[in-house]
């Protein structure tokens, strides 16, 4: 395909190897006014890992808003087993506002854990797809 082209693969939640289906905000604070603003969220979903069970998700974002319809965010975060078993993530993402929604698609870079439930995430990458009050999220695992 050309540049100009725009080739979209679909997306099948059943191939989602994590589906948050609970989040908690846990407040934002402004880091900067200038040259855009930014921000910090921190947050915690509760939601399904594929071949492990419930989980819950704590994460940390900066964000920086480019637009009143545009914002650029870098996150870091964990995954926490009910067992206490974690691994702990980073991800960039672009979030673009959509019917009154922000909508964030973005990469996920899994770090490597001793915790030998979640060692099949160790250095994966995924990409992922929050609508931002619009629960469930979801992650997929590029091969």
């Amino acid at each position: 395909p050309s540049v100009t082209e725009r080739h979209t693969l679909p997306l099948n939640v059943g191939d989602a190897i994590y589906s948050a289906n609970k989040t908690m905000d846990l407040g934002s604070k402004n880091i900067s006014l200038t040259p855009y603003p930014v921000t910090e969220q921190r947050a915690f979903d509760q939601g399904f890992l594929k071949g492990i069970g419930l989980i819950t998700n704590n994460q940390t974002y900066k964000s920086t808003h480019l637009s009143e319809n545009l914002i650029q965010s870098t996150g870091k975060g964990t995954f926490e087993t009910q067992d206490g078993q974690s691994i702990a993530w980073i991800t960039s993402s672009i979030g673009k506002l959509v019917k009154n929604h922000w909508v964030f698609d973005g990469v996920i870079l899994f770090n490597n854990t001793n915790s030998k439930s979640l060692s099949f995430l160790n250095n994966s990458i995924g990409i992922h797809k929050d609508i931002v009050g619009n629960e469930p999220d979801y992650i997929w695992l590029l091969k």
